[in-house]
């Protein structure tokens, strides 16, 4: 197809296309860009697929649908993830914010640690080493490696204890490695 071919097709199709786009997304401006990213893909695939030049146009609605379903299922995991986000941002809304500095009060925790869990600690919950990284570094064994960090957890615990939705933060700052 030449690039003349390939403006008159454009030309003709652009407007049909966008309003069928249109119609299964309800948005003008992502209905337009749809069909744009759909027109590009076609001319750059133009030597890779091979269509009787009178299906073109049916291979174009067939694109233009498929992407507006892949564009419709995007948007909803997107919106499931806005409100999950929002969810827990009400939960954390709900404390005063004296009590949102989370990081600070378990950085005191951790320092309240006796010296070798502490330092065992940090090696696995900040530096991100496994324990036969930090057995070898410290020149002990991976099942005190594992004593070490259950004294660990179990000493961070009995100091915030009173906070079920601190704990909770915790637990997920430390398996998300954001501490």
């Amino acid at each position: 197809m030449t690039k003349s071919e390939f403006n008159t097709l454009f030309n003709k199709l652009y407007n049909p296309l966008c309003n069928y786009a249109n119609a299964i997304i309800k948005d003008t401006d992502l209905s337009e860009d749809i069909v744009q990213e759909v027109f590009v893909s076609f001319w750059n695939k133009q030597n890779e697929i091979t269509i009787q030049t009178e299906k073109i146009e049916n291979y174009l609605l067939r694109a233009i649908k498929f992407k507006c379903i892949d564009v419709q299922r995007k948007e909803i995991v997107k919106r499931k993830h806005q409100q999950e986000t929002l969810h827990t941002s009400n939960i954390f809304e709900e404390k005063n914010e004296s009590e949102i500095d989370y990081k600070t009060i378990l950085y005191k925790a951790i320092e309240q640690l006796p010296k070798k869990t502490k330092e065992v600690f940090i090696l696995s919950k900040l530096n991100g080493y496994s324990y036969n990284d930090i057995a070898q570094k410290l020149n002990i064994s991976p099942k005190t490696v594992e004593n070490q960090m259950g004294r660990a957890f179990k000493h961070i615990r009995e100091i915030l204890k009173n906070d079920k939705l601190f704990m909770l933060v915790i637990y997920f700052l430390i398996k998300s490695g954001g501490i």
